[in-house]
């Protein structure tokens, strides 16, 4: 089993992918978009969950503008956030010791305490990119995590950092996240549902 099969299947046995959905991404255009091969693990999340929310706390973007959530849906996106952080880093500062420019992040997800989360892709090879936190109440706020983004992922459910490296620590060693796809989630909302249990919405729109 390749490495990213194994951290992909190491989180799925932490979060079930049962309402994913494969993002059937064009990992050729998104890369030449972009300028940069990406993660095998993310393109492995992106095959197995999709773009999507968990438990309300935490957003994980979409890399490309054809599968990005319409507008009014509640997410953002990969280009929005990652301008966002490139924009601190330009503003206030980047992460101590790194040795690059803004451009070097591109982000995949974002947190309900407003952290955002990429890769720091100063490494040719994505598969070593590490995991960047902007972590919006951190101080500092700039946190590095040696690990790709499903791992890190599977860390922060079992709270297997030595501190929550979000924010919000709602997600923080939660025993059973539930992840679903955005497009489940617009369809359980238009049908008056709870995304995440099911049940009808106590309010209306």
């Amino acid at each position: 089993m390749r490495a990213d099969e194994a951290s992909v299947a190491a989180l799925k046995a932490v979060m079930s992918p049962h309402d994913g959905a494969d993002e059937r991404v064009d990992w050729a255009a998104v890369g030449q978009a972009w300028g940069v091969r990406f993660p095998a693990d993310y393109m492995a999340f992106m095959a197995t969950y999709g773009a999507g929310g968990i438990d309300e706390a935490f957003s994980v973007l979409a890399p490309e503008a054809s599968t990005e959530p319409p507008e009014g849906s509640g997410f953002g996106s990969a280009a929005g956030e990652t301008g966002i952080m490139r924009s601190i880093w330009s503003t206030e500062g980047g992460p101590t010791g790194v040795e690059a420019g803004p451009d070097s992040v591109i982000a995949w997800g974002v947190s309900c305490g407003a952290d955002i989360l990429g890769g720091l892709t100063v490494d040719e090879d994505p598969d070593k990119w590490p995991v960047l936190v902007w972590e919006r109440h951190g101080s500092p706020n700039w946190q590095l995590y040696d690990c790709g983004m499903a791992e890190f992922l599977r860390r922060l459910f079992t709270g297997g950092f030595d501190r929550c490296p979000l924010s919000d620590a709602s997600l923080w060693g939660e025993p059973s996240p539930h992840f679903v796809h955005w497009r489940e989630e617009q369809r359980r909302i238009e049908e008056r549902l709870d995304p995440y249990t099911g049940e009808p919405l106590s309010w209306s729109f």
